[in-house]
């Protein structure tokens, strides 16, 4: 879409990151997830404190917006996955509201975070095991699954599927 911004976010984008990250994960998992369960996820993992800490421990986030709103953001982080070795770095959230699907935004995200994990051995992530339009677009570039893990969610857990993608350059 060529009215679609990607630009790197800052500390000044906290407000946006925590806006987008729990429309998208109220909009992508409402009627799926326990809803008492997806509110208090939202209210704790997508808040401004929780994207102040990521961008303080070194993660890097990316935002897309359209006329200054933000449709979409990209973290990439140090790994807290158990299949993390030396060398990784995670994709802890890929996000894009619905409507943008398929516009090639979530792929310019991807290729920003891809980018910035230059020198990484593998980009790690998890996804609900059920996710099949998630898990389709990770495989199409390449991710492979590795291994399973419980995901929480507001004191619920659910399946993911934790997959990996080797990147070019890196030794075994």
């Amino acid at each position: 879409m060529n009215d679609c911004i990607i630009r790197k976010a800052g500390p000044a984008d906290v407000e946006a990151l925590a806006l987008i990250g729990g429309a998208t994960f109220l909009e992508t998992f409402a009627g799926v997830l326990d809803g008492n369960a997806l509110l208090e996820h939202c209210r704790t993992q997508h808040a401004p404190p929780t994207y102040r800490a990521y961008l303080d421990s070194g993660a890097s986030a990316w935002l897309a917006e359209m006329g200054g709103a933000p449709v979409g953001y990209a973290l990439l982080a140090r790994p807290e996955l158990d299949a993390a070795r030396d060398g990784d770095v995670e994709l802890k959230r890929i996000y894009l509201l619905s409507r943008f699907h398929g516009s090639g935004i979530a792929r310019d995200l991807f290729d920003a975070a891809l980018a910035e994990a230059e020198g990484c051995q593998r980009i790690l992530l998890g996804v609900k095991a059920d996710n099949a339009r998630a898990i389709a677009f990770y495989r199409k570039r390449g991710f492979e699954q590795i291994a399973t893990r419980r995901f929480d969610v507001g004191g619920t857990l659910y399946d993911d599927a934790v997959l990996a993608l080797r990147l070019e350059g890196a030794t075994r």
